[in-house]
């Protein structure tokens, strides 16, 4: 498989989970920070807010990455 096929298709997949990310940030808290808390607790604000930034940085990431391997398509 080509690299620039490679890095089109890793750019969706970042792509997809940056969106998953801003949209739903406590998805994931329950599995991975939950089990910390004797109480039933929620995320914090800040917590939320750090997952949307990762999102984010998720997304930008991926579209650096469907341009490059679709420049390295289309030109190399």
């Amino acid at each position: 498989m080509d690299l620039d096929l490679v890095l089109i298709t890793f750019g969706l997949i970042l792509i997809g989970g940056g969106i998953m990310t801003r949209r739903n940030p406590g998805r994931g808290w329950r599995s991975s920070e939950s089990w910390k808390t004797e109480e039933e607790a929620e995320p914090s604000e800040s917590y939320l807010e750090l997952q949307k930034i990762r999102g984010f940085l998720a997304i930008v990431l991926g579209s650096i990455f469907i341009v490059i391997g679709l420049f390295m398509l289309l030109f190399l």
